[in-house]
């Protein structure tokens, strides 16, 4: 890529800081903007100690944006603020963090994407690829940006990334030898102005990708792609000639006229949505010819996530669980269908946008409704008719709530449904709350 020598980067979170240095260590002069204050990103910048740059804190402006020839952004920023297409239209190229850094990356790429299960899928194709390669990146929307894997010069045999919607928004180049699409159902609507948009976001990941390159896609997704890889599918409920496919108790992937099988139950993770992960990950195993053994050794080591139906305690028979990184619909409705019942279930917090109704199609299972955050009254509205609904102010009195509501046997779990950012730093502090909180009672 011809990187230009003064950049822009817009948004100050970790692919943002990640980025700077990385682009400070090429000898580039860099632009730092962000719409908060210099004194609300004074933890931000001191990690930026030692680096030069020209800070534009605070709202944006037109002249700061128009005065570089390129952009890089931070996911979490929206590529279509008003101040952005006016810098485009300028001539300025507007790039994301990922773009930028997979066009220094030579090694074969495994990109996963989705509304639900791209953390656990990426961790585990990680897991099984370290076991049969030796050191991988594992990277991305999981928390470590890949424009790290650039900058700390390193050389794995392979890179597997979790792709955001919003960070293949803004890709270019961006071409992995292996793209997966575990789902898509409605989410990020505070974002996108519908969810055709969202989806042709996700689509994205296969722009790029020609017919040396596999796209994995679950069973049934209408996807439409301008890219021309070779489709492999996974299905829980349909025999494939071709894929990935569990029948009778085992996983099997056929490919290139072999096949190899492995017990479901060789695996911890529990549920139908971890079935499907499980496929996910062992079909792009073996498309990069991982030894089926090796597959079966990765699987039956990898314990999961934190703050993903985690276990947390039992308290008087009643068990306790996290799910705190369920900031959406589906995947609260995937964490109740892998639940027998007697279920006490705490939600709520910034709402993304789209209805709660479909968590009716769960309510036999779900003894009392605790909403929370802003978006409780939303919840309480949609499901109270047919769960008893109570609002908390915050997690202690919901936890507390729960645990009164709740009897021998019964569940607690907290699966939000929503973004964290009224109430929390993020997921993970939420999720470290609700434990601490359950822990002390």
């Amino acid at each position: 890529m011809d990187i230009p020598d003064s950049i822009l980067i817009v948004g100050l979170g970790a692919s943002g800081i990640a980025a700077a240095r990385f682009l400070s260590r090429l000898g580039k002069r860099i632009g730092l903007a962000d719409e908060k204050s210099e004194a609300a990103l004074d933890s931000a910048l001191k990690s930026l100690d030692g680096i030069a740059f020209t800070g534009h804190f605070g709202p944006h402006r037109d002249e700061d944006f128009t005065a570089y020839p390129m952009i890089v952004l931070s996911p979490g920023v929206d590529s279509e603020l008003p101040v952005l297409q006016r810098a485009r239209k300028s001539g300025v190229r507007v790039i994301g963090e990922m773009e930028l850094a997979s066009s220094f990356i030579n090694e074969p790429v495994i990109a996963i994407t989705g509304t639900n299960g791209k953390t656990t899928t990426t961790s585990l194709i990680g897991a099984i690829f370290e076991k049969a390669f030796g050191p991988v990146f594992v990277g991305g929307n999981i928390g470590n940006p890949l424009i790290n894997y650039v900058a700390d010069g390193r050389k794995n045999s392979h890179v597997i990334v979790e792709v955001s919607s919003f960070q293949l928004e803004t890709i270019e180049t961006f071409k992995p030898a292996t793209a997966l699409l575990l789902n898509i159902t409605e989410d990020h609507l505070d974002r996108y102005r519908g969810y055709d948009e969202y989806k042709e976001a996700k689509y994205r990941i296969f722009d790029n990708q020609t017919e040396t390159d596999f796209a994995v896609i679950k069973k049934g997704l209408a996807v439409a792609m301008k890219g021309t890889p070779k489709v492999l599918q996974f299905s829980v409920t349909d025999e494939l000639d071709e894929g990935a496919f569990s029948k009778d108790g085992r996983l099997y992937v056929r490919l290139d006229g072999q096949e190899a099988s492995w017990p479901r139950d060789l695996s911890p993770l529990v549920g139908v949505h971890n079935t499907e992960n499980i496929l996910a990950a062992i079909l792009a195993a073996r498309i990069h010819h991982i030894d089926p053994k090796i597959i079966g050794e990765a699987l039956k080591t990898f314990r999961g996530l934190s703050h993903r139906v985690e276990f947390v305690r039992t308290v008087r028979g009643v068990s306790f669980y996290n799910d705190s990184k369920a900031t959406n619909v589906d995947a609260t409705k995937r964490a109740l269908e892998g639940m027998a019942g007697g279920i006490i279930l705490i939600a709520g917090g910034k709402d993304k946008g789209g209805s709660y109704r479909v968590i009716r199609e769960e309510s036999g299972k779900i003894k009392a409704l605790i909403a929370i955050g802003e978006a409780k009254d939303k919840i309480a509205s949609e499901l109270g008719d047919v769960i008893p609904a109570y609002r908390e102010a915050d997690m202690t009195a919901a936890v507390y709530r729960a645990f009164a509501e709740a009897g021998d046997g019964d569940i607690v779990l907290l699966s939000p449904m929503c973004s964290s950012y009224d109430m929390f730093r993020d997921y993970k502090d939420r999720g470290n709350t609700f434990r601490r909180i359950v822990e002390a009672l």
